[in-house]
């Protein structure tokens, strides 16, 4: 099936979609990605329901009003994506095993989503919900939380993260030793 010439689809599987840059206004319905490259892509105005990506790439894809509903993203290269320009209408996505860098989820409402397995740097969760989210097993580095609502979220096993308990709500989160320790660092004090 042309992805070009159709605006709707459904029950599909695409394989090595490559260059594919204009990918504006079109719909899928539980469709299946695998090993797709939406690099430099405008996805701006698509509808995703139901749909899954594996091994995709979305480097530096256009997002614009893009409606993610129960969308899994597995072992994905996502970066430089702006995910404040989707639809807030309805969020519903799930990250796994997936390289996630330089991306933006300020302001979201990220209730309960999944990030496990992930390898997340240099992302900015500014004025995030992320009440029981979920990013154990992940790899947080230089990851920004600042004023956001990680209350029952799951670090369990999660490595190189920076949450200060002073601006970001962490009642009933879950965190690991040794990386717990690192919640000490805003308080300036030594632990021997």
């Amino acid at each position: 099936m042309n992805i070009k010439e159709n605006q709707e689809f459904e029950d599909l599987e695409f394989k090595e979609i490559q260059n594919e840059k204009d990918i504006t206004g079109k719909k899928f319905y539980s469709c299946t990605f695998t090993a797709c490259s939406f690099s430099e892509s405008d996805l701006s105005g698509s509808l995703f329901s139901e749909c899954i990506f594996t091994d995709c790439n979305f480097s530096l894809t256009k997002l614009i009003e893009t409606k993610l509903h129960e969308v899994k993203f597995n072992s994905c290269k996502i970066m430089g994506v702006d995910f404040t320009q989707i639809s807030k209408m309805i969020v519903e996505v799930r990250f796994n095993e997936s390289r996630i860098s330089k991306c933006n989820f300020s302001s979201l409402d990220l209730a309960e989503t999944e990030f496990t397995q992930c390898q997340i740097d240099q992302s900015d969760f500014y004025n995030t919900i992320l009440q029981s989210a979920d990013f154990s097993g992940s790899d947080l580095k230089d990851t920004i939380f600042e004023n956001t609502d990680l209350r029952k979220a799951d670090f369990s096993g999660a490595q190189n993260y920076a949450v200060n308990p002073l601006t970001n709500k962490i009642k009933g989160a879950v965190f690991s030793l040794p990386e717990a320790v690192r919640l000490l660092d805003p308080f300036e004090i030594k632990i021997s």
